[in-house]
């Protein structure tokens, strides 16, 4: 039986002592191949005595105790050395990701289901290719911003990903793939993407998904929804133009976002493709623009 989180560390004298290789296994539950496996991957890294025992640091030690819960959990090497490198507040992004992933295997399931059920082929390459297309989004737009943006983008185009590419949109959808290949990385410090991580800590993926459609709905009834928000817009323009937010690190995070996007022409280029592919999108872009439009408007009298 393992001990509890807070009890793991051995103490003596004041401080802490090394440890070896049996008496981690008593603490964390791990075994001999499952240390030397870490060890290899560059998780630990334990000195040796003379006589070729692995003595383990007190960081050593502390990591195993949090490779041993978070592999408990379920969670893959790649997931558990991010959490090491980046801290625990990016626990939320990786919880973001596995809830998408159980919405793609449920959409696997579903096809399965149709095919069961003698569903015509064409019905099925059409669903298998959108959760392709999904896929695809989803990997690409992680890996050009990993974490919250990332995600928080991919919910933002996800309902307009849900009609067949035509040939055209097929051609715009690949472009706009290639596009994000070659953007380069956001240069977030790693107090930036700690503060990202936190502040986004409470959204999941269906917190996302709730958020970006009450602001799809909006969009496309913009009037009314400015009617009926106006004190809640006056209060949000008095807090932008504040002190405080002007001073505060979302600012300095929202400027250096804009900047990027700018730089790497992303409305100039990968909005048009979008666009392009998505008839839906294209409708949307469109009534956004209008409400903008209308924003500005109103801003002036």
């Amino acid at each position: 039986m393992t001990c509890p989180l807070g009890t793991m560390l051995l103490l003596y004298s004041g401080g802490y002592r090394t440890m070896l290789r049996n008496e981690i296994q008593k603490l964390t539950g791990l075994t001999r191949k499952a240390m030397e496996y870490y060890e290899e991957k560059g998780i630990i890294f334990p000195s040796k005595s003379e006589n070729g025992y692995r003595i383990y640091s007190k960081q050593d030690v502390e990591t195993l105790i949090k490779v041993s819960l978070y592999r408990k959990i379920g969670l893959t090497l790649s997931e558990i050395k991010e959490i090491l490198s980046k801290g625990e507040c990016s626990l939320a992004s990786i919880l973001r990701k596995k809830q998408y992933q159980i919405e793609i295997n449920q959409s696997r399931k579903q096809i399965l289901e149709l095919l069961i059920k003698g569903e015509d082929q064409e019905v099925i390459n059409e669903k298998l290719k959108m959760i392709e297309s999904h896929e695809t989004l989803y990997d690409k737009l992680e890996k050009a911003f990993p974490g919250y943006f990332g995600q928080m983008i991919f919910t933002a185009y996800q309902p307009f990903l849900m009609e067949p590419l035509s040939r055209d949109g097929e051609q715009s959808f690949r472009e706009y793939m290639e596009y994000l290949d070659q953007l380069p990385a956001i240069d977030f410090t790693r107090e930036e993407k700690e503060y990202i991580e936190q502040i986004s800590s409470s959204f999941d993926m269906e917190k996302l998904k709730e958020v970006n459609q009450s602001k799809i709905q909006a969009v496309e009834n913009y009037q009314d929804w400015f009617d009926e928000n106006q004190d809640a817009v006056s209060r949000y323009e008095e807090y932008k133009n504040s002190q405080e937010y002007q001073e505060s690190k979302m600012k300095q995070i929202q400027d250096k976002f804009q900047k990027y996007m700018e730089e790497n022409d992303y409305y100039q280029v990968a909005i048009p493709l979008i666009r392009n592919f998505s008839n839906s999108y294209n409708s949307y872009y469109e009534n956004l623009l209008q409400a903008n439009e209308h924003y500005l408007q109103e801003k002036e009298k």
